[in-house]
């Protein structure tokens, strides 16, 4: 196991937020998806002992079986966007794995918001791996086609670690995720901001590098309703990757910036993440 002393601890923790903080420097970021988090303890720290305690953030946090011991959790802003309920989705009781995080809250418009916080089995058991994604997700798609049938102009948005390509079977298929350029968009239809249709390998650049090559493992996907333009609120039909110098290091193989890892192996380094940050826009009609 690595060596977590207090003065790590602190570093990590200072790292997230200044990712947070830097994100966006003109408004704070209202909605941030958090894989691989330990315990409401750290959730505590990062909200209420770092230069974030400043914006007033509050957080949703699952209790997953994970034999890990980590979870997926929700920070939001509680002036954009009010929590109404949270509900955390369990595939089951025999799956050490994350449960699917759940928050319903409502907008400064006055529309309600579902949004999933997803962390997925990743690629370590090969096929067996492969089928527990695809029932997890399989078990989301009948909570977010539930909520769809509920709500009169169903806003959705899914985010966070997929451990697949966008244009996987999982994302794709299972899912039902559509690349966000298809052109027009139906409100009861799933896009994915992350994919626009052709093989990933043609990107640039992905949010996690291994073995040379780039992935695109951590996703935005949103209903097509707040895509269309016809709601007051509405996001840009495209994610983009989070990647300043500062949370970079070069590969030594490829010439490549990639993330700098908090650990490599058992070896530290001090970086922030393995995985770079992925965002999306969400704007507000004016006249409202």
């Amino acid at each position: 196991l690595n060596s977590w002393k207090r003065n790590k601890f602190y570093n990590k923790i200072r790292n997230i937020s200044k990712v947070i903080m830097s994100a966006d420097p003109i408004q704070p970021v209202d909605l941030i998806c958090l894989c691989e988090i330990e315990n409401d303890t750290v959730m505590e720290w990062l909200t209420k002992r770092t230069a974030l305690r400043s914006i007033g953030y509050e957080y949703e946090i699952t209790n997953s079986l994970d034999r890990r011991g980590i979870d997926v959790a929700l920070m939001y802003l509680p002036f954009t966007f009010k929590r109404i309920e949270s509900q955390s989705l369990r595939y089951s009781v025999r799956q050490t794995t994350r449960d699917v995080l759940r928050v319903s809250g409502v907008l400064m418009t006055g529309d309600t918001l579902d949004v999933y916080a997803v962390h997925l089995p990743s690629k370590l058991n090969g096929r067996e791996s492969a089928r527990l994604r695809m029932d997890i997700v399989r078990m989301m798609k009948n909570n977010v086609d539930s909520i769809i049938s509920l709500r009169t102009n169903p806003q959705i948005l899914v985010m966070g670690d997929f451990n697949d390509n966008p244009s996987d079977k999982v994302p794709t298929t299972t899912l039902s995720a559509l690349p966000y350029t298809s052109g027009s968009f139906e409100d009861l239809k799933l896009y994915n901001l992350c994919w626009d249709g052709y093989p990933f390998e043609n990107r640039e650049i992905g949010s996690y590098f291994h073995d040379g090559e780039w992935d695109m493992l951590d996703q935005i996907i949103v209903s097509g309703a707040l895509l269309n333009g016809n709601l007051s609120v509405r996001v840009m039909p495209e994610a983009e990757v989070y990647h300043p110098k500062w949370i970079s290091k070069r590969d030594k193989r490829t010439g490549e910036m990639i993330p700098k890892r908090t650990y490599v192996g058992p070896f530290y380094q001090g970086g922030v993440s393995d995985h770079f940050p992925v965002f999306m826009e969400m704007f507000f009609k004016s006249e409202l």
